[in-house]
């Protein structure tokens, strides 16, 4: 038997629906990280090991990083108690901030922007040549989708009306659409482009670009407190200094860490209402 390493096997474990769940104390055993599946577990995996393995270096204790299989899986498990942090979208992050307590950490610089992608080189040059067309979106509870819809919207573009929209378990996936034909655009984001194959990122090029929003947030579990919160905190804020944050932000093209601001929160008051409306309806 194959045995596979420890991080695969704890996203294998989640799963399974069997992730441990810490004590309330300052000085935990081990940190389970829950990152949201914008991207296939493959390419997550890869992205952030050296992040895992920054922070295991730093707080000397088992770091292990966990996914999920959707969105609203990701939110439910993180409501449960099931990470100790997540790296979770800005409006995922307000819901878990209102309804659970959890405390806002660092948030990524950049990456946070709504792009719908078309074929480079292909038929579609104009947002009215999407008419009649097919649009991939990588889960419709992910802020990109629900940014670039909205947008969408606003320029006279309705599912169900002239456009069909039809969700893909992931960006990748999404883009993998417009690259095979099956979709005319994709939704998307710097991030996420920048984390996928280069044969597929120079396969497409946008046609809508919302400009920037708030993108990934880190936010504790209440039960991490005092010391520990602290801790994580500035070992967060020095990552991009680290010789394993220098690999990460090159490969993700998230651009550094910045505090998250009371702004910065309250910001994404706007897009509650939507999710939660999602959220009700099983998307």
């Amino acid at each position: 038997m194959t045995k596979l390493p420890a991080i695969l096997t704890a996203i294998f474990f989640l799963f399974a629906g069997t992730v441990p769940v810490l004590a309330a104390d300052d000085n935990p055993r081990s940190l389970q990280i829950g990152v949201v599946p914008y991207l296939s577990a493959r390419i997550l995996v890869k992205s952030y090991e050296p992040m895992r393995q920054y922070l295991e270096h730093v707080l000397g204790i088992p770091v292990k990083i966990y996914t999920a299989n959707g969105f609203g899986q990701f939110l439910q498990n993180a409501q449960h108690g099931d990470f100790d942090l997540v790296i979770t979208p800005a409006h995922f992050a307000r819901l878990l901030q209102q309804d659970n307590k959890f405390n806002p950490l660092v948030r990524y610089a950049k990456g946070g922007r709504g792009l719908v992608m078309v074929a480079r080189n292909g038929e579609i040059s104009t947002l009215e040549d999407l008419k009649g067309k097919t649009v991939a979106v990588p889960f419709r509870l992910s802020l990109a989708a629900i940014i670039c819809v909205t947008a969408l919207q606003e320029h006279g573009l309705n599912d169900g009306s002239n456009i069909s929209i039809s969700e893909y378990p992931s960006f990748e996936s999404a883009l993998l659409a417009v690259k095979s034909g099956e979709a005319a655009a994709a939704v998307s984001a710097p991030g996420a482009l920048q984390q996928v194959s280069p044969e597929l990122r120079d396969s497409v090029t946008p046609v809508l670009d919302t400009g920037d929003y708030v993108n990934l947030i880190f936010m504790a579990h209440p039960r991490l407190h005092g010391k520990m919160m602290a801790v994580m905190h500035n070992a967060l804020l020095k990552f991009g200094k680290s010789e394993e944050g220098e690999k990460f932000f090159t490969s993700t093209g998230f651009g550094e860490f910045l505090p998250v601001t009371v702004k910065d929160m309250s910001g994404l008051d706007k897009y509650v209402p939507i999710t939660r409306h999602l959220l009700a309806e099983g998307k």
